[in-house]
């Protein structure tokens, strides 16, 4: 029996003076868990330099580490000729949406992207009143979709909100590029502004989770006009500075931990195992609801590259981006609201600067919740961001 503990997968090794460099390796009995497809991992020790977690946020991390190994040794649809560029998922695996509580008619644009020469297809839905009071522009982040936000749409339609919702290109009911090379942080960038244009929203409060975040803050930047709020939820705007030093990677471990896992997998990540461990998602909206985009590997290309697309270095253009963004945010004049969980581990290490730049933001914090709290606390996070809207903080 092989133990593997997440202390086993990431390194950490002082170089040149106080500059910390996180050395991912595979170490023998890893490599060999990887071969044998067997091992244990266990929660994170509670010794000096260790991260300090709740039991349950240990415990339900390693059983993370634990589930998704073993999916790297799962069996999966085997390709035979070469892969297309782009696929669409089948329109079947969707026909147990409305039973799941997602019940909004699917929309489509055909967005010229650039960089690719012919049109992508991005999903979104667009309910409430066009001439509404107040327009909600609600982004996801990795690996899940608009189905992410069907618990807090029906309190934003009750409030009189126009709410419109799409899928990044890869995930949901939108084109999926088969090739993880293809995908970069300016095509997603690219899909909101176009789709915010294209159906010409204005007075838009944003929501943002996740990469969801760094996505569409990189959005108004381009657009700012268009953009009345901010809402930012269990996100960031990683500036390249993760492996700054001890502390930092000490903050920055169970990303950092996730990001390799990733590299592992590939297209072999499976989703719905990460919304096992990461969420209170039934089991059937995990299946049906999560799982439905990603008949098989070559349909995950969106979620192994997104994690991925984190700035570990400052000279990533990704965190150049990233610098110009929170310069831009302390200039925002507009409301903010800026939400974490207690539950959170991810993006966590992502919010004294939020709150740096954003000074005046409402911030709350949501209990009982993780990472995906839309799903975990969802009519209790849209009621907050009604208040946010109506009331202010």
């Amino acid at each position: 029996m092989l133990h593997v503990q997440l202390s086993d997968l990431v390194g950490i090794q002082l170089l040149q003076g106080h500059r910390a460099v996180v050395k991912f390796r595979l170490q023998a009995a890893f490599q060999a868990f990887l071969e044998r497809c067997e091992g244990r991992v266990y929660p994170l020790p509670d010794s000096a330099g260790s991260v300090k977690m709740s039991s349950s946020v240990r415990v339900r991390l390693a059983l993370g580490v634990m589930a998704l190994l073993g999916g790297a040794c799962s069996t999966s649809l085997m390709l035979t000729g070469p892969e297309p560029a782009v696929i669409r998922t089948p329109e079947s695996r969707f026909s147990c949406l409305a039973k799941l509580g997602f019940p909004w008619a699917p929309k489509y644009l055909y967005l010229q992207i650039p960089g690719h020469q012919k049109s992508l297809r991005v999903h979104y839905i667009d309910e409430g009143p066009v001439d509404a009071r107040e327009t909600l522009l609600l982004l996801h982040g990795t690996p899940s979709w608009s189905f992410l936000y069907r618990l807090m749409i029906p309190v934003f339609l009750a409030a009189g909100f126009r709410v419109v919702a799409l899928d990044q290109v890869g995930f949901g009911r939108s084109d999926k590029l088969t090739d993880p090379n293809a995908y970069f942080h300016d095509l997603q960038v690219a899909a909101v502004a176009l789709v915010v244009r294209s159906l010409d929203l204005q007075g838009v409060t944003v929501v943002m989770q996740d990469l969801g975040g760094p996505t569409g803050v990189s959005a108004v930047v381009r657009d700012p006009w268009r953009y009345h709020r901010l809402v930012l939820l269990n996100t960031w705007l990683p500036q390249g500075n993760i492996l700054s030093s001890p502390a930092s990677v000490r903050d920055h471990l169970p990303y950092l931990s996730w990001r390799f896992l990733v590299q592992v997998m590939g297209r072999k990540i499976p989703v719905d195992i990460v919304f096992q461990i990461s969420s209170d998602a039934p089991h059937d909206a995990i299946k049906w609801g999560y799982g439905a985009p990603f008949p098989s590997e070559v349909y995950k290309a969106g979620p192994s590259w997104w994690p991925l697309m984190i700035p570990l270095e400052e000279s990533d253009p990704v965190a150049r981006e990233m610098q110009a963004a929170a310069m831009f945010l302390q200039n925002w004049t507009g409301p903010a609201l800026l939400g974490y969980t207690d539950g959170e581990v991810f993006t966590i290490p992502g919010r004294p600067l939020l709150q740096r730049v954003l000074p005046g933001a409402c911030q709350v914090t949501v209990p009982d919740a993780g990472h995906f709290l839309q799903e975990d606390q969802g009519p209790t996070v849209a009621s907050l961001i009604v208040d946010f809207i109506e009331r202010g903080c």
